[in-house]
């Protein structure tokens, strides 16, 4: 039987922005990957693709003549004398760089040790040099932006040249932007495809004989090195010290070298020649043999990489995410639809509108003229002002449809040509992103209008013709859409969305400890609230008047130290959290507009006055010094911010001092009054991460029946007060990070959210998730 032509979906091995073969490709956190080159470019231009037409991952397969084509898929013969990742010697080219180690919060464990950071309530020590002050520190994440909007890179990163989702490491702000591309792994599994691509079809030639400037015909490939071998340039290969461990396969074993990658695992960076065939479920990493004697051996969820690949297919795991892509895909696209119909509709209606203007004019044409060219000019200019603000909401769809379609062929590439440990670490990548691909489309969905144009003529055009001094005004009116619901999916992934709330549930144990002083509760619900409460922010103002967020509700509450309703504040999105500026003034964090709202407190009144913005979502917030700090799990990194009451970064911490992440998912943060000592409740990680006013990590407190920590306090004597959203429980932790003991237990509370405590009468106040009732307890 004739043997079937081999068939490749080249689609799948080209870079986006150059569209030729993959060279070098490095991986970023949103899932495209770019040959190293054009990233490099990419970086260099500001974040421009104005010299690239990017590839639509919508469009078909182009045809391809030449598949190797100017972009050869071999290493350069100056790249290849550079010194790689593993290599010993000066000058001697080392294996491609295999994906890094990932920590506990999933991030590369091989970063070098920085020198101490500054203090944080001290403004930083400007580094960079002249040609890096003019860059813009624009966040693409979770903001629309204009159509044809210039996206530049800061000095923390840069946006994707796909999705727009801004991109950066922890060292991104530590290295000067030329270097950024080194510290992206390198796509492994699509290098091995290109390559793997060009031996099927035999164009490969030689690659030492190549770097020669001579030819010779294949016939083994060195998979360590990833060189086609003739058998001259392989007898020396295996010859070679340094090369005695490489594996080196024949003509016949590459024959289906396509399937290799489903066999051969990846070798662990940190301990050479050690497969990494573990993963540590409680930290969602994988690791070889050594990895778990030296850093996991206290983890009770650690298997066989192979058996979690099994279990994930077995559960359906692959086929749950990719339809899960295709429900935010098929959603993306019935918005786009919607805004680009719109966009026609209200052409369609100027031109009417334009018509009608034209036959009152010719009843008036002398005196109306000039007021006719006024109007047109209003038009134009509202009609302009509503089509940007379409078309970015249009361009965000796209964006994200991009990021959506990408993920999902990475995804399916990954199970059907990638390694177990491909796969795997794929999924959890995968996971990550479809957090972020529902966040994004349900801020993008829920600021979404439907605008009309109408025109209000005047009721005396024709009595009082000579008179009138306009010739009508344009009405912009907005309606919301009737598109679906935004798709809900994060919690079948074992994701949380933060506009989820989670069911409360007991914890299964609990240490023994005296239960607060329950004074009583009060309703927080006002008669016009059309949703139930959920109160994720406190405070107990200086008079003993109390300020709660109401998130569902949108609304800043006042209550008076009794507990009766004062006041409500409507708020223009949803708050998270509460600090007090002032005895008169306080500062609300809006996560969905990336502000922050400053609100003062006169009498009973609550009386907005200035906001303040920040490049990314801030949820947490805490007043100190004259500074204000924030915490964020929506950048990337997730990171703690300094910033003065005028809005501008003064310090921006995400990793310790050995380089690893110091935050998973940060939500509220708190601090003695000068700051000497930082608390930040990390809520994926179910931990109190403790900073010191110089951002060096002085340690963590963490429970097993705290669950997800959520809201903080602290008390006059320094101790802390910590939620446990999921455990029912309120923790008592001194200053020095050791449990004093469980105040409130799961019998007395119901999802602890956020925690206030009034100094003055010793009272600790603590919301509850999913109920109306707030709770207060004393504490004297």
């Amino acid at each position: 039987m004739q043997q079937p032509a081999y068939k490749f979906d080249e689609d799948s091995i080209k870079c986006p922005m150059c569209s030729k073969h993959f060279v070098n490709p490095r991986l970023l956190p949103c899932l495209h990957s770019f040959c190293k080159n054009c990233l490099i470019t990419h970086i260099q231009n500001g974040g421009q693709n104005s010299d690239r037409k990017l590839k639509d991952p919508r469009a078909s397969p182009t045809k391809v003549t030449n598949t190797t084509g100017d972009h050869s898929p071999q290493t350069s013969e100056k790249e290849g004398s550079t010194l790689k990742a593993g290599s010993s010697e000066k000058g001697k080219p080392g294996p491609r760089s295999k994906s890094p180690q990932i920590s506990a919060s999933g991030t590369q464990e091989n970063h070098a040790k920085e020198d101490k950071p500054p203090n944080l309530l001290s403004k930083p020590t400007e580094t960079r040099d002249s040609n890096n002050r003019g860059l813009q520190n624009t966040k693409a994440s979770g903001a629309l932006q204009p159509t044809g909007t210039k996206y530049t890179t800061g000095d923390k990163g840069f946006p994707c040249p796909c999705c727009k989702k801004f991109t950066t490491t922890p060292q991104l702000p530590k290295t000067s932007p030329d270097k950024w591309s080194d510290l992206f792994p390198e796509n492994n599994m699509l290098a091995d495809l290109v390559d793997l691509h060009s031996l099927k079809l035999g164009t490969r030639v030689c690659d030492p004989c190549k770097r020669n400037q001579t030819t010779s015909q294949v016939t083994s490939y060195c998979k360590n090195c990833h060189d086609a071998l003739c058998a001259s340039c392989a007898l020396t290969h295996k010859g070679l010290r340094s090369c005695r461990t490489h594996k080196v396969l024949s003509t016949a074993q590459f024959a289906e070298a396509i399937n290799s990658l489903k066999v051969e695992e990846e070798f662990c960076s940190t301990h050479e020649g050690k497969l990494l065939e573990k993963f540590c479920q409680s930290h969602a990493v994988l690791c070889c043999t050594q990895c778990i004697t030296d850093s996991h051996r206290h983890c009770e969820k650690t298997a066989s990489v192979a058996d979690v690949v099994q279990k994930a297919h077995d559960i359906g795991e692959v086929t749950s995410l990719q339809t899960v892509l295709d429900k935010y895909r098929d959603h993306v696209d019935v918005v786009l639809k919607d805004r680009t119909g719109l966009v026609k509709r209200l052409d369609a209606k100027k031109g009417k509108l334009l018509n009608e203007f034209v036959k009152v004019k010719s009843h008036i044409v002398s005196q109306l003229e000039k007021m006719e060219k006024d109007l047109k000019t209003i038009l134009d200019a509202t009609h302009k002002q509503q089509a940007m603000k379409i078309q970015q909401e249009a361009s965000k769809c796209r964006d994200i449809q991009s990021g959506i379609v990408n993920t999902r062929r990475y995804l399916q590439i990954a199970d059907q040509h990638g390694s177990n440990s491909q796969i795997i670490a794929t999924i959890e990548k995968v996971k990550a992103e479809c957090e972020y691909y529902e966040e994004s489309i349900n801020i993008l969905c829920s600021r979404l209008r439907v605008v009309d144009y109408d025109i209000a003529l005047d009721n005396s055009l024709q009595q009082v013709m000579k008179r009138l001094n306009q010739f009508g005004r344009i009405d912009v009116n907005t309606t919301p859409t009737n598109l679906p619901a935004p798709p809900k999916l994060a919690a079948t992934l074992g994701l949380q969305s933060f506009s989820t709330k989670a069911k409360a549930v007991k914890p299964m144990y609990t240490l023994s400890g005296r239960n607060a002083n329950e004074i009583g509760e009060f309703c927080a619900r006002f008669e016009d609230d059309d949703q139930d409460c959920w109160l994720t922010g406190a405070l107990f103002l200086a008079d003993g008047h109390i300020l709660l967020a109401d998130r569902t509700n949108r609304k800043l509450k006042l209550f008076t130290s009794s507990f009766s309703p004062v006041m409500q504040l409507a708020l223009s999105s949803k708050p998270w959290d509460v600090t007090g500026t002032s005895d008169r003034e306080v500062a609300v964090s809006l996560p969905a507009e990336c502000r922050i709202q400053f609100v003062a407190v006169e009498g009973s009144s609550l009386v907005p006055i200035r906001t303040i913005s920040t490049d990314e979502p801030c949820f947490g917030v805490c007043y100190a010094d004259g500074k204000i700090l924030t915490v964020t799990y929506d950048g990337d990194p997730p990171n703690l911010k300094v910033l003065s009451t005028t809005g501008k970064e003064l310090t921006y911490v995400c990793v310790d001092d050995d380089g690893f992440p110091l935050f998973s998912k940060p939500v509220y943060v708190t601090c003695t009054p000068k700051a000497e000592q930082i608390y930040v409740s990390d809520e994926r990680l179910g931990c109190v991460v403790i900073l010191k006013e110089t951002g060096e990590l002085n340690f963590a407190y963490s429970a097993m029946d705290l669950g997800n920590a959520a809201g903080l306090a602290i008390d006059t004597e320094g101790n802390i007060y910590v939620c446990g959203a999921n455990s029912n429980s309120v923790h008592v932790v001194s200053p020095s990070g050791e449990r004093v003991k469980v105040l409130v237990t799961g019998d007395n509370i119901s999802y602890p959210r956020a925690v206030a405590y009034n100094a003055r009468e010793k009272k600790l106040l603590v919301t509850q998730g999913d109920q109306d009732y707030v709770k207060v307890y004393n504490l004297a």
